[in-house]
């Protein structure tokens, strides 16, 4: 098999293709961001939208391929962001679409966000209409519009809606990784909303499985990836404060209406096609997580 990710050098991206590489699979790596080679990762230093001829006659031979690469962060307000995320969300997304043969098997990354968060406390179910709520939940609802349009021109198409990923490697503005960087520092956690606020919190390692095993059973449509539980924004602080052995308090501040109070993913799909779901050991996560962010200082 050779299998390519897009957004290699990213969060989802570098786990997924080291579970990829370490599978046997021959990989390429596409993305903006330089990385190291390494055996059974060929890596293509290189933008989507470039039309580099490497990228591609890659993403045209490919046995299969992950579009993970995007422009990231919900809470992301700075200048020239609402042209970032059309032009690395939409605009790249579609280039790859056009790009990769019908008959490859490929999957999309999409976002949880389009949901727009649980409605009335039950778990958010793929058949759901969008409810999206600021740009990037919008960019992203624009990217699974073209992926529809190539599922029913016959191509090969999944689209997954990751449910707040969490593990190491995750980006610094994300929110564990804000508060593991405050509470090191003997820092409030700033908390938008309230402490019981929930969220479907996955495990990088099972998300990326998920994605592998999608790809594979050549699995078409929409596809929550997430655990279908609801951990509490008290739950996840508590885990930092065991994993870091501290105390850890907090600041309070209003939630903006890109926040919602709770995200939940219904599984049942996930589960039909690949037999199982994610399960996510929160302070286990969290240990990982800290650690690879501090790897000479060590967890207790």
């Amino acid at each position: 098999m050779s299998s390519i990710v897009t957004g290699a050098a990213g969060f989802i991206g570098r786990m997924l293709t080291r579970m990829l590489v370490d599978s046997g699979e021959k990989v390429i790596g596409i993305d903006r961001v330089p990385q190291p080679p390494r055996p059974g990762l060929t890596v293509l230093t290189a933008d989507l939208l470039d039309d580099d001829e490497l990228v591609r006659a890659a993403l045209e031979d490919a046995d299969a391929v992950y579009h993970l690469a995007g422009c990231p962060g919900v809470r992301d307000h700075s200048p020239g962001i609402v042209w970032r995320r059309r032009r690395d969300n939409v605009l790249a997304g579609a280039r790859v679409l056009a790009t990769v043969p019908r008959h490859v098997p490929l999957l999309v990354a999409s976002s949880s966000s389009v949901y727009g968060g649980a409605r009335d406390g039950r778990p958010s179910h793929e058949a759901d209409a969008p409810r999206p709520v600021g740009g990037y939940a919008e960019s992203k609802v624009l990217l699974e519009q073209l992926c529809a349009e190539r599922l029913q021109d016959g191509g090969m198409t999944t689209v997954i809606r990751p449910f707040t990923v969490a593990g190491e490697g995750q980006r610094p503005d994300m929110a564990l990784s804000l508060w593991l960087a405050a509470a090191r520092e003997g820092r409030p956690l700033r908390v938008l909303g309230s402490l019981d606020r929930t969220r479907d919190i996955t495990d990088v390692r099972q998300a990326a499985q998920a994605m592998i095993d999608l790809a594979v059973r050549g699995a078409q449509g929409v596809v929550n990836v997430g655990t279908g539980r609801g951990q509490t924004l008290r739950d996840l602080a508590a885990a930092v404060a065991e994993v870091l052995d501290t105390e850890v308090a907090f600041t309070l501040e209003p939630a903006p209406d890109i926040e919602p109070g709770a995200s939940l993913a219904d599984t049942r799909r996930l589960r039909s096609l690949i037999g199982w779901s994610p399960r996510t050991d929160l302070r286990d996560v969290v240990r990982r997580q800290a650690a690879a962010a501090h790897p000479l200082v060590g967890v207790p």
